[in-house]
């Protein structure tokens, strides 16, 4: 039997979706269009492959059957065409705001691979990872993965990269700006300060769920007005204190310090994350620099006592390890990562 690809497509993203307008959504279709390929699927195959009302799609028991067989042939014609793109191929590889770690990771790599074409984007908040990548905007995105909606969306890859401690910045003349480490008992009753107008929904929910696990008072009003503004504010004292990730780079003004928080630590986890038609091969040469400086993290995540880390993003981590097997463990997530690094990742 000849089957067009795109009706397997149609299938196996409705099927994924259980929601005809999220797939159809997903393909740039109408929904009339994709029910009738969806019909001349079921007609050419001379079964229902869902039972559809108005506010339910499942699939049929055939469908059941049919799915993994048909996600095979759909993924066998994208690694056809996968084998087509070169490891030079240019990649638009999304950062999440320009003042974040992840800028400096691209740099890091475009300094250790000088022939690498990356262009850089920002979705900040305007867009979710899966929704950009799904549309084109990039190929790759830096961020969490444990803030994607579960279950985790079967057209898209994952790859673990580094966790970032998460610090607070502080005018040098409070008085916790002395300490080598503020313990998260003492910031109980501290007046913190995140605005969450502009900025990305990947921080505004880690800080959420961070604040909600310690009893934090965080004020999340107003709008960063840009860094300097931002940081300034914090320098005049007329906001306290505010989150910093260790990863960015120091504040250009030596009244400000930068303090790291625990134990236990919050760290931020990194996840470099694509659709399955990136060739693997591309992806190793983009990320085969980002964690050389960064690779001591790990150890955060290894004692839940030393390193927090949100629900979802640990579970997410420990999945990745668990599919993981020795020859992978070997080059992921650097081709320089040592096995100390991993058992200690193992015990999460």
């Amino acid at each position: 039997m000849d089957v067009d690809t795109a009706l397997l497509r149609a299938f196996v993203t409705t099927a994924e979706e259980c929601h005809f307008g999220r797939a159809a959504h997903r393909l740039v279709l109408s929904q009339q269009a994709l029910s009738k390929r969806i019909a001349r699927l079921e007609s050419l195959l001379g079964i229902r492959l869902f039972d559809r009302t108005r506010r339910r799609v499942e699939l049929t028991a055939a469908g059941i059957r049919f799915l993994p067989y048909a996600r095979e042939a759909v993924d066998a014609v994208d690694a056809a065409a996968a084998a087509l793109i070169t490891p030079d191929l240019p990649l638009t590889v999304d950062v999440l705001d320009e003042h974040l770690t992840a800028l400096q990771l691209v740099r890091r790599a475009l300094e250790h691979d000088p022939e690498l074409t990356v262009h850089v984007t920002m979705r900040e908040h305007r867009r979710s990872v899966v929704e950009g990548l799904r549309a084109g905007d990039f190929d790759v995105a830096l961020g969490r993965a444990g803030a994607v909606d579960q279950p985790w969306p079967a057209d898209v890859r994952r790859r673990p990269l580094f966790l970032e401690r998460v610090a607070l910045l502080l005018a040098a003349t409070d008085p916790l700006a002395a300490r080598a480490e503020i313990p998260l008992a003492e910031l109980r009753g501290v007046p913190l300060w995140f605005p969450a107008i502009g900025a990305p929904e990947e921080w505004i929910s880690y800080l959420r769920e961070f604040a909600g696990a310690f009893g934090l008072d965080i004020d999340y009003s107003g709008s960063t007005m840009g860094m300097e503004l931002f940081i300034d504010r914090i320098r005049t004292g007329d906001r306290r204190g505010t989150f910093y990730a260790s990863g960015m780079p120091a504040p250009p003004d030596s009244r400000l310090r930068v303090v790291p928080l625990g134990p236990p630590a919050p760290v931020f986890a990194w996840w470099a994350m694509w659709r399955r038609r990136i060739p693997d091969q591309v992806i190793d040469r983009l990320v085969a620099s980002m964690v050389d400086d960064l690779a001591e993290q790990w150890a955060f995540a290894a004692d839940p006592a030393r390193g927090w880390l949100p629900a979802a993003d640990r579970a997410c981590l420990a999945s990745d390890l668990d599919r993981g097997n020795a020859s992978e463990r070997a080059n992921w997530p650097h081709p320089k990562s040592s096995s100390a690094q991993w058992e200690g990742l193992d015990r999460l």
